[in-house]
């Protein structure tokens, strides 16, 4: 019995997203893979088409659908398709909706035998997406996928499809995560070995402790013990030696690193091993979970690492709305400490999180949190990383668009994902996150106040800054030309 996980690519896409969306190795397939071979010692394959020589990223849809058809059926003959019973696409994103269904049909027209099991963020949330008639899908995996892929293949007979519909393969018990193998980075290495810009992920926790209500995270929150982070930390070491990669970014990958009880020991294990003069190491946090704690401060300087900080909002409103937090004075003033601490110690810098145009924004509150920004945070040790509010399905805005709309008057672009024609990252943003202030203002105030923040940071990369800025003006141009 043997597996090809398929990883999709993205349509209608700019340079600038494609820096965000095809540097990071696929975590959750490769978790998936090394517990199916432990388990059921099955074999498995990875095909990663954002980075396969035919990948095709920046087509349209609309106007190169047979080039991607052809581009596509290269790609799984080069990848001896042929040899594997079970095809796993991995649909993480919504954006990667409308290429997981060509591939999924393709499949299905040109190996009618194939067995195709579809999971991911996107068809945990909305499964009746890949529920239609003649749908080349066998099995839908809904949520967390070791144990239900597990027991699907235990029982499956693989004869012909036995139902015209797929299945909804409903999710099973959480699982023990600190039963699980290292992820396959192994396959990944071996797979795609040309690679130097790999940056790894690696889990500590899943699911979050917090809920906020823009975030697409809602598992139940387990961590990790230490000694399995060990385990997993020397088995990347030794892989990264045998494939001869240096320069390696290793990300924490959790929602909130220093919520999980062994953060310290981990910093004591860069530390005392001089890791942080290997691996470029960097972690999302709570700003609550480390502003009075002065001894893992000085240990993160210790260790080099890079904080991402989701301050996201300065405005009380916004934050709460966000489900931030309930005290908005208090959780501001954590920020300023944290702030402080960083422009006193040069050797280290941390980035802070913005989200901008999340519903209920207004002019006055875009500027509030800008204005923060400006006098308290233009330090070149203090990187600003903003980013504007995407409105994915599976998260609580999404779900609950009426009470904005009424409240706020914001407007979505709903069932952005299976628009054919655009780019999905901009559908994805709201056409006003409040009654008088709609995209095109966001956009002009976000390029203009950011840039200027942007262009004061030591660590900066010019040609990054170039990308963003270039993308984000394009885009303003093009909404004034629709008027």
């Amino acid at each position: 019995m043997n597996l090809l996980f398929i990883i999709p690519g993205f349509f209608n896409i700019e340079e600038y997203q494609e820096k965000i969306y095809n540097n990071n190795v696929p975590l959750g397939t490769l978790q998936i893979s090394s517990f199916l071979k432990e388990k059921f010692q099955i074999k498995t394959d990875l095909i990663d088409i954002r980075i396969e020589k035919e990948n095709n990223n920046y087509f349209s849809l609309k106007n190169n659908y047979d080039m991607i058809i052809k581009s596509y059926l290269k790609i799984l003959d080069s990848n001896n398709i042929q040899k594997f019973q079970y095809i796993g696409i991995n649909c993480y994103t919504s954006y990667q909706y409308l290429p997981t269904l060509i591939i999924g049909n393709l499949i299905r027209k040109e190996f009618p035998e194939k067995k195709i099991i579809v999971g991911g963020y996107h068809p945990s949330s909305y499964p009746d997406d890949f529920i239609y008639k003649n749908s080349p899908f066998d099995y839908i995996v809904k949520d967390e996928a070791e144990l239900s892929l597990f027991n699907l293949l235990k029982k499956d007979n693989l004869n012909n499809r036995e139902f015209q519909s797929p299945k909804i393969i409903e999710k099973c018990d959480l699982i023990d995560i600190n039963l699980l193998p290292p992820p396959d980075y192994e396959l990944y290495l071996s797979k795609y070995s040309n690679r130097d810009d790999f940056n790894f992920d690696l889990y500590l926790s899943r699911g979050c402790p917090y809920q906020c209500n823009f975030c697409s995270i809602n598992y139940p929150f387990r961590t990790m013990h230490y000694s399995k982070f060990k385990e997993n930390m020397d088995y990347m070491i030794r892989l990264f030696n045998k494939f001869k990669k240096d320069k390696i970014k290793i990300s924490f990958a959790d929602q909130s690193f220093f919520d999980n009880t062994n953060a310290e020991s981990i910093l004591d294990y860069i530390i005392q091993n001089d890791l942080q003069d290997k691996f470029k190491f960097s972690c999302q946090s709570r700003i609550e979970s480390i502003a009075n704690r002065h001894n893992i401060l000085k240990k993160i300087q210790k260790s080099k690492l890079i904080i991402g900080f989701g301050f996201e909002s300065a405005n009380p409103n916004i934050l709460i709305e966000m489900n931030k937090t309930k005290t908005p004075s208090q959780y501001i003033q954590s920020m300023k400490k944290i702030i402080e601490y960083y422009k006193k110690n040069n050797n280290i810098y941390c980035r802070i999180n913005i989200v901008c145009g999340f519903p209920g924004e207004t002019k006055r509150t875009f500027k509030k949190t800008a204005e923060f920004i400006q006098k308290n945070a233009l330090d070149e040790n203090i990187q600003i990383s903003p980013s504007l509010f995407s409105c994915y399905p599976n998260t609580p805005v999404y779900r609950n668009m009426d009470y904005y709309i009424k409240k706020y008057g914001s407007l979505f672009n709903k069932m952005w994902w299976k628009s054919n024609s655009e780019n999905l990252f901009k559908l994805s943003i709201l056409k006003k996150s409040s009654k008088q202030y709609s995209i095109k203002d966001i956009l002009l105030d976000y390029k203009n106040e950011y840039t200027r923040i942007l262009n004061l940071f030591k660590h900066k990369n010019f040609s990054d800054l170039i990308i963003w800025k270039k993308f984000y003006s394009k885009w303003y141009y093009e909404l004034c030309e629709e008027i």
